[in-house]
């Protein structure tokens, strides 16, 4: 059975996740994990590394020092457990499989490693940000957790509307570039549209910026005019491509190439079309000290308040 790892700090913010990891449970045949990671501190010592220290060698904190640490965490630990238990308990009346756990120490790094131990297929969780590509904010965990994790991690703007009734997955949006990495996302856009019975739209931008495409020298300016509805013609021949392989399976699939802006394209589209989800491929490097994202994956995160799906693309050759 797959696993999707919900981080939750105690929060009413980051409960805005539950909603959509209730629906997404089934749809993907999956079983909840939720994960507090206390990081809180003692007044004059930091607790965590009170207790390393404690298991790492015989001196250093004092025993007065440890034993409050100790206290501090264990109080800590016992909060968490009640209140990642009574979540539990209210997915499982909706017949979701749950289990959870609480874990010491800095949370993206430990929401990784818990992904990793869980060999979770996908971490959810929700996050806040401003809208608009010129105010880029997003929550430090849910930017270190999307940059670094090998799996695809789905986000909800908290700041969004909340849903105020079920959850539905029925109008998916899935950005194409025309490139081999982008396709990566079109399995598990089909499953989430098979088993939700949802319709795709895959969209491709082209570039308004001619500078995007150089000039071949020798050629006259008037080589653009050609160059565009070139472009224009192979994206839309992209598009029918992957619509068909998809439309063989089942799903219904429009396709859309629109000239502009990838990233601002494909923000106002998923609110024009009323997109339930954005789901796109990505690419980056692994490890949380080296964060890299596409460019305009990265515009889309900051600046979408439609649910988004991040799908790690692996290197082709």
């Amino acid at each position: 059975m797959n696993t999707i790892l919900v981080p939750l700090d105690g929060s009413v913010r980051a409960e805005q996740i539950l909603p959509y990891v209730r629906r997404l449970a089934p749809s993907l045949d999956a079983k909840l994990y939720l994960l507090q990671v206390v990081q809180e501190t003692h007044e004059d010592e930091p607790f965590a590394i009170t207790i390393a220290e404690t298991y790492q060698r015989g001196s250093g904190p004092t025993a007065t020092q440890r034993e409050r640490a100790w206290h501090s965490w264990e109080a800590q630990r016992r909060h968490a457990e009640g209140y990642l238990e009574s979540q539990a308990v209210l997915l499982q009346v909706a017949g979701t499989r749950v289990d959870f756990a609480v874990r010491l120490g800095d949370p993206a790094e430990e929401i990784l490693t818990v992904a990793a131990e869980q060999r979770a297929t996908l971490i959810a969780l929700a996050t806040h940000g401003y809208s608009g590509l010129k105010r880029w904010t997003l929550g430090s965990v849910t930017d270190k957790v999307v940059h670094a994790a090998p799996m695809p991690v789905f986000i909800v703007r908290s700041d969004a509307q909340p849903p105020t009734g079920d959850v539905a997955f029925t109008r998916i949006l899935v950005p194409l570039d025309g490139s081999p990495l982008a396709r990566q996302a079109l399995p598990l856009a089909a499953e989430l549209a098979t088993r939700a019975q949802a319709e795709l739209t895959l969209i491709e931008a082209i570039s308004p910026v001619l500078e995007s495409y150089p000039l071949p020298l020798g050629q006259p300016m008037t080589y653009y005019s050609v160059l565009l509805p070139a472009l224009r013609a192979k994206a839309a021949d992209d598009l029918t491509r992957a619509a068909h392989a998809l439309r063989q399976q089942g799903i219904s699939v429009k396709t859309l190439v629109e000239e502009g802006y990838p990233a601002e394209l494909i923000v106002d589209a998923a609110r024009e079309r009323q997109s339930d989800l954005i789901l796109m491929a990505t690419h980056g490097y692994g490890g949380i000290r080296r964060w890299a994202l596409g460019s305009v994956a990265d515009k889309v995160l900051h600046a979408a308040t439609t649910p988004l799906v991040l799908v790690r693309a692996r290197p082709t050759n």
